[in-house]
């Protein structure tokens, strides 16, 4: 394993929440556009947004695998969210200590490195800013519950692979597996570039729902993978406002 370094320590916390590209493995043939499947595929699309939309609250505890342009590593990870824009993105020494830690309640953050404190007010660019990620909080948030950005009808286009299929409009394009499961959302941005995305496996039925034990997140223009296998998820627990804070002073 290489060393994490100071840049696993800026990325840590919140990189290790995130994500891997839906990109097709090799060996398997490519989408094709079909016709003939709107209302199907908008039924899909439809339920996946409202099962999405229950899942208000999220505490989650796995191993987090990082890799990037300047190293690679594996940490313990906590991650809480709740929406629209709440997070607490916690990495785990061997002693159980928070070894990076962020926290946002929406309008302000904090980020600790293992040896300093630094917050702020929240912008749309706070963590591409202090860790490489090209996410705002309440893109985080929604990527981390597996919840599709809004969507306006008709899609762009619609293609299939076998059973799978694929669902693209301005912003995003969403995958869903053949099951029906959401496999995977891809963001747009205004030119139609890939900012990141998110790739979701091996959902199971908690409390409160169903949530995908494996989440990998990537990031296109930073390098950045990130690849969660959880051990254990909560889906809609009470989280304490207290949890999205830190008071400068205080020690994670």
């Amino acid at each position: 394993m290489k060393p994490l370094g100071s840049s696993l320590r800026a990325s840590g916390a919140f990189a290790l929440l995130l994500l891997s590209a839906c990109v097709s493995p090799r060996g398997l043939p490519a989408f094709r556009t079909i016709v003939g499947e709107d209302d199907a595929v908008r039924a899909r699309v439809e339920r996946a947004i409202g099962e999405a939309e229950a899942r208000r609250t999220l505490r989650a505890v796995g191993k987090l695998s990082v890799t990037g342009p300047r190293g690679s590593g594996d940490v313990k990870q906590v991650i809480l969210v709740e929406r629209p824009a709440r997070l607490r993105l916690e990495s785990l020494n061997v002693l159980g200590q928070a070894a990076t830690l962020l926290v946002t309640d929406g309008e302000r953050y904090a980020f600790y490195d293992g040896r300093s404190l630094d917050d702020g007010d929240v912008s749309s660019e706070v963590l591409r800013e202090r860790l490489g990620l090209d996410f705002a909080p309440v893109e985080a948030a929604g990527a981390l519950l597996a919840t599709p950005g809004p969507v306006a009808w008709p899609a762009l286009a619609i293609r299939a692979r076998g059973l799978e299929r694929e669902v693209s409009f301005a912003d995003q394009s969403l995958r869903f597996a053949g099951d029906g499961e959401l496999a995977g959302i891809e963001s747009l941005d205004g030119s139609g570039a890939v900012r990141w995305t998110a790739q979701y496996e091996a959902w199971r039925d908690v409390p409160g729902g169903r949530y995908p034990f494996r989440v990998v997140l990537s990031f296109p223009e930073t390098g950045l993978r990130a690849e969660l296998e959880l051990d254990s998820v909560e889906l809609n627990p009470q989280l304490e406002t207290s949890l999205f804070r830190v008071n400068r002073g205080a020690t994670p």
